[in-house]
């Protein structure tokens, strides 16, 4: 079964064969082409039947899983200014937060006239084993902790818990000679690119920059494909 379009179909495996085969839970799809934009690891497992030295590079980016946990406040309920847009908790601080943010201050919209929205982040590289508790103790520790810091008053009007499992990729030394390797590798699979947060943009920005660029040099690659 030949595949064209299925956005709700997932892929499970690319193979070459004279152009590239992409195999999924709808069927196949033949492409001259293909941009992979997932997690490392998640690449790495569609690679394998082509290039397991590749995989193998690809899985070893290490990822961390971290908790959110929202809270609505009134605005009068919090004695900081919130100017700015948050603040980042160095491991010497000794707390579990990790960082928090005012949502309400970052993005307008957010929060009703009179209101704010405020976030702690939990777990982490340096704190993977925090994320084994259960959601009461993780939203009971980020909010006595914002409590502190940003000297809130009450019990907030609302809470929302939610858990990123291997979503935040880990920048360790030797990342960039990891990704020198990962395109080496690529140079043997023409028409194969790879982009997402797990290669060489963290940040949204960074990451629309980079499927940006990504693009292009796959539209380049078809491009010369043609002229040929």
């Amino acid at each position: 079964m030949l595949v064209t379009v299925v956005p709700s179909a997932r892929a499970t495996t690319v193979r070459r064969s004279d152009t590239y085969l992409v195999e999924s839970t709808a069927g196949h799809l033949q492409a001259r082409s293909v941009v992979l934009a997932a997690p490392a690891y998640v690449i790495g497992s569609l690679l394998r039947a082509m290039d397991p030295t590749l995989a193998d590079l690809c899985d070893g980016v290490p990822y961390a899983s971290t908790a959110t946990v929202a809270f609505g406040y009134r605005r009068d309920q919090v004695a900081h200014p919130l100017r700015g847009t948050g603040f980042v908790v160095p491991r010497t601080e000794g707390i579990a937060l990790l960082a928090g943010t005012w949502v309400s201050s970052k993005w307008p919209g957010r929060a009703p006239d009179g209101h704010v929205l405020l976030r702690g982040f939990l777990g982490g590289g340096r704190d993977p084993r925090r994320l084994d508790a259960p959601d009461a103790e993780l939203i009971t520790t980020a909010q006595e902790e914002l409590t502190e810091i940003l000297g809130i008053s009450g019990s907030p009007l609302f809470t929302r818990l939610y858990r990123w499992t291997r979503q935040s990729p880990q920048y360790e030394v030797g990342h960039l000679q990891r990704i020198a390797q990962i395109d080496r590798r690529l140079t043997s699979l023409p028409g194969v690119f790879v982009t997402g947060s797990g290669f060489r943009a963290i940040g949204i920005p960074d990451c629309i920059s980079d499927g940006r660029a990504t693009a292009l040099r796959a539209a380049d690659y078809l491009a010369s494909r043609e002229r040929t």
